[in-house]
C-alpha cells in the first residue's frame, strides 16, 4: 500500500478501538486496504508487548460468520506474513475464544479476529487478542493507533501461512471443565432438551460438538443479515426461541434455551418458562454453583454495567468483588493479577 492508496485509507473516518477492537460499517469504514494496514502494525505491537514471553513468531487469524469476514481474514494474514510473521490462519468460522484459546495453547504472539462481535450485518471489526489468551488492554491498542499513520510494515523475508483447525483442541479444553457425560446421558435418556439459537453466527454446530448428543440448534444457518435484526442475546430478536420452549410439549424433562452472540463471547438464556436470563442473572447463579457445589474460592470481577445482584450473591459465600470499567479487557487485565473464581459483564440493552 504505497502513496496514493495509504492516502486514501486516512481520508476515510478514523480508525479507533473501542471497548473491544475497532467495528466500522463495511465498504465505508471497514476496508481491505484499512485492514492491510491494520493487522501487520497489531502483530508488530503484540511481538513488541508479549514477544519475549513466547517461543515463536507466531500469530492466530480467524473469523466469524459475516459477510466476506474469510476474505478480510485472508487479508489480515497475507499483511501479516508479508511483515515477517508467520501465521496459522483458520480454516473456517469458529467463536473469538476458540481463537484466544489457540494463541494460549500454542504460545503464539497473539490472536487477530475478524468480526464484529453482535453489531448489525453492515459491521465486520478486527478484535486484537494477547499471548495469554484475552483482550489486550488499553496500553496495547493505544500503541496500536500510533502506529496507523506510518505505511504498514514490509519484512525482508516473509513470513508463512499454514491453515489450522480451531474448533477440535477448543471444544477438548471445554469438555474437560464439565461432566459432558452428565449432560449427555440427561439429553439422549430423554430428561434434558436443549434449545440452541446461535444467531447465524459462530457457534453453529459448537454445543454438539460438545456434547456429543442432539441439540434443538435454530438459525443455523450463515445470513449475514442476520435475518434483519443483530445477532444480540436480547430479548427483541428471540422471538422464535421463546415460542419454540414456550410451546414445547414435555412430560417431565428440563428445558434450557442457550442464546449466542454472533462471534459467541456473548451468552444469554431462556428458562422451561420462557423467562429471559441474561448474564446479570447468569453470573449470580454461576457463583453460586461455582461456590457452593464446586467448592472453589477467588474473587469475582463486574464492570460497572453489572447489576448489584452480582456482589449481593458474592457476598453470600465471602467472595471479594472488584469493579472495572466496561470492556472484558479490563477484566482479563485484572484476572491476570489476582486468584478468581469469575469475571462477567453485561454489555448489552
Amino acid at each position: 500500500m504505497q502513496g496514493r492508496d495509504f492516502m486514501a485509507v486516512h481520508s476515510q473516518n478514523p480508525i479507533e478501538f473501542g471497548t473491544d477492537g475497532w467495528r466500522g460499517l463495511i465498504a465505508a469504514d471497514f476496508t481491505f486496504d484499512r485492514v492491510a494496514l491494520v493487522a501487520p502494525i497489531a502483530a508488530q505491537v503484540l511481538a513488541q508487548v508479549y514477544g519475549d514471553t513466547v517461543a515463536n513468531n507466531t500469530v492466530i487469524v480467524g473469523h466469524d460468520r459475516r459477510f466476506m469476514a474469510e476474505d478480510f481474514a485472508r487479508t489480515a494474514a497475507e499483511a501479516i506474513a508479508a511483515a515477517g510473521f508467520d501465521v496459522l490462519l483458520t480454516q473456517t468460522y469458529a467463536p473469538t475464544p476458540a481463537f484466544s484459546w489457540a494463541a494460549k495453547e500454542i504460545n503464539a504472539l497473539g490472536a487477530i479476529v475478524i468480526t464484529a462481535s453482535h453489531n448489525p450485518g453492515t459491521y465486520l471489526g478486527l478484535k486484537v487478542k494477547g499471548a495469554f489468551g484475552g483482550s489486550v488492554p488499553p496500553e496495547v491498542t493505544q500503541l496500536i493507533v500510533a502506529r496507523l499513520h506510518e505505511e504498514p510494515p514490509v519484512a525482508a523475508q516473509a513470513g508463512t501461512i499454514a491453515k489450522f483447525d480451531p474448533w477440535s483442541s477448543y471444544c477438548e479444553v471445554l469438555k474437560s471443565k464439565v461432566d459432558i457425560g452428565l449432560l449427555k446421558s440427561a439429553i439422549t435418556e430423554g430428561k434434558l432438551t436443549v434449545f440452541a439459537d446461535v444467531m447465524h453466527g459462530a457457534a453453529a454446530g459448537g454445543l454438539s460438538q460438545i456434547i456429543g448428543a442432539p441439540i434443538r440448534e435454530i438459525n443455523s444457518d450463515r445470513d449475514p443479515l442476520f435475518g434483519g435484526g443483530a445477532p444480540e442475546p436480547l430479548p427483541r430478536y428471540l422471538s422464535g426461541l421463546f415460542s419454540l420452549i414456550q410451546n414445547y410439549e414435555r412430560e417431565r424433562d428440563l428445558v434450557v434455551g442457550l442464546v449466542f452472540d454472533g462471534d459467541c463471547d456473548r451468552i444469554a438464556a431462556v428458562d422451561g418458562q420462557g423467562n429471559f436470563l441474561s448474564s446479570q442473572f447468569l453470573i449470580p447463579i454461576l457463583i453460586g454453583h461455582l461456590a457452593a457445589r464446586r467448592g472453589f474460592t477467588g474473587e469475582v470481577i463486574k464492570t460497572i454495567s453489572g447489576s448489584d445482584l452480582i456482589p449481593r450473591v458474592a457476598s453470600l459465600y465471602d467472595l471479594p468483588v472488584h469493579e472495572t470499567a466496561i470492556g472484558f479487557k479490563y477484566i482479563a487485565d485484572r484476572m491476570l493479577s489476582t486468584q478468581v473464581l469469575i469475571g462477567g459483564e453485561e454489555s448489552g440493552a
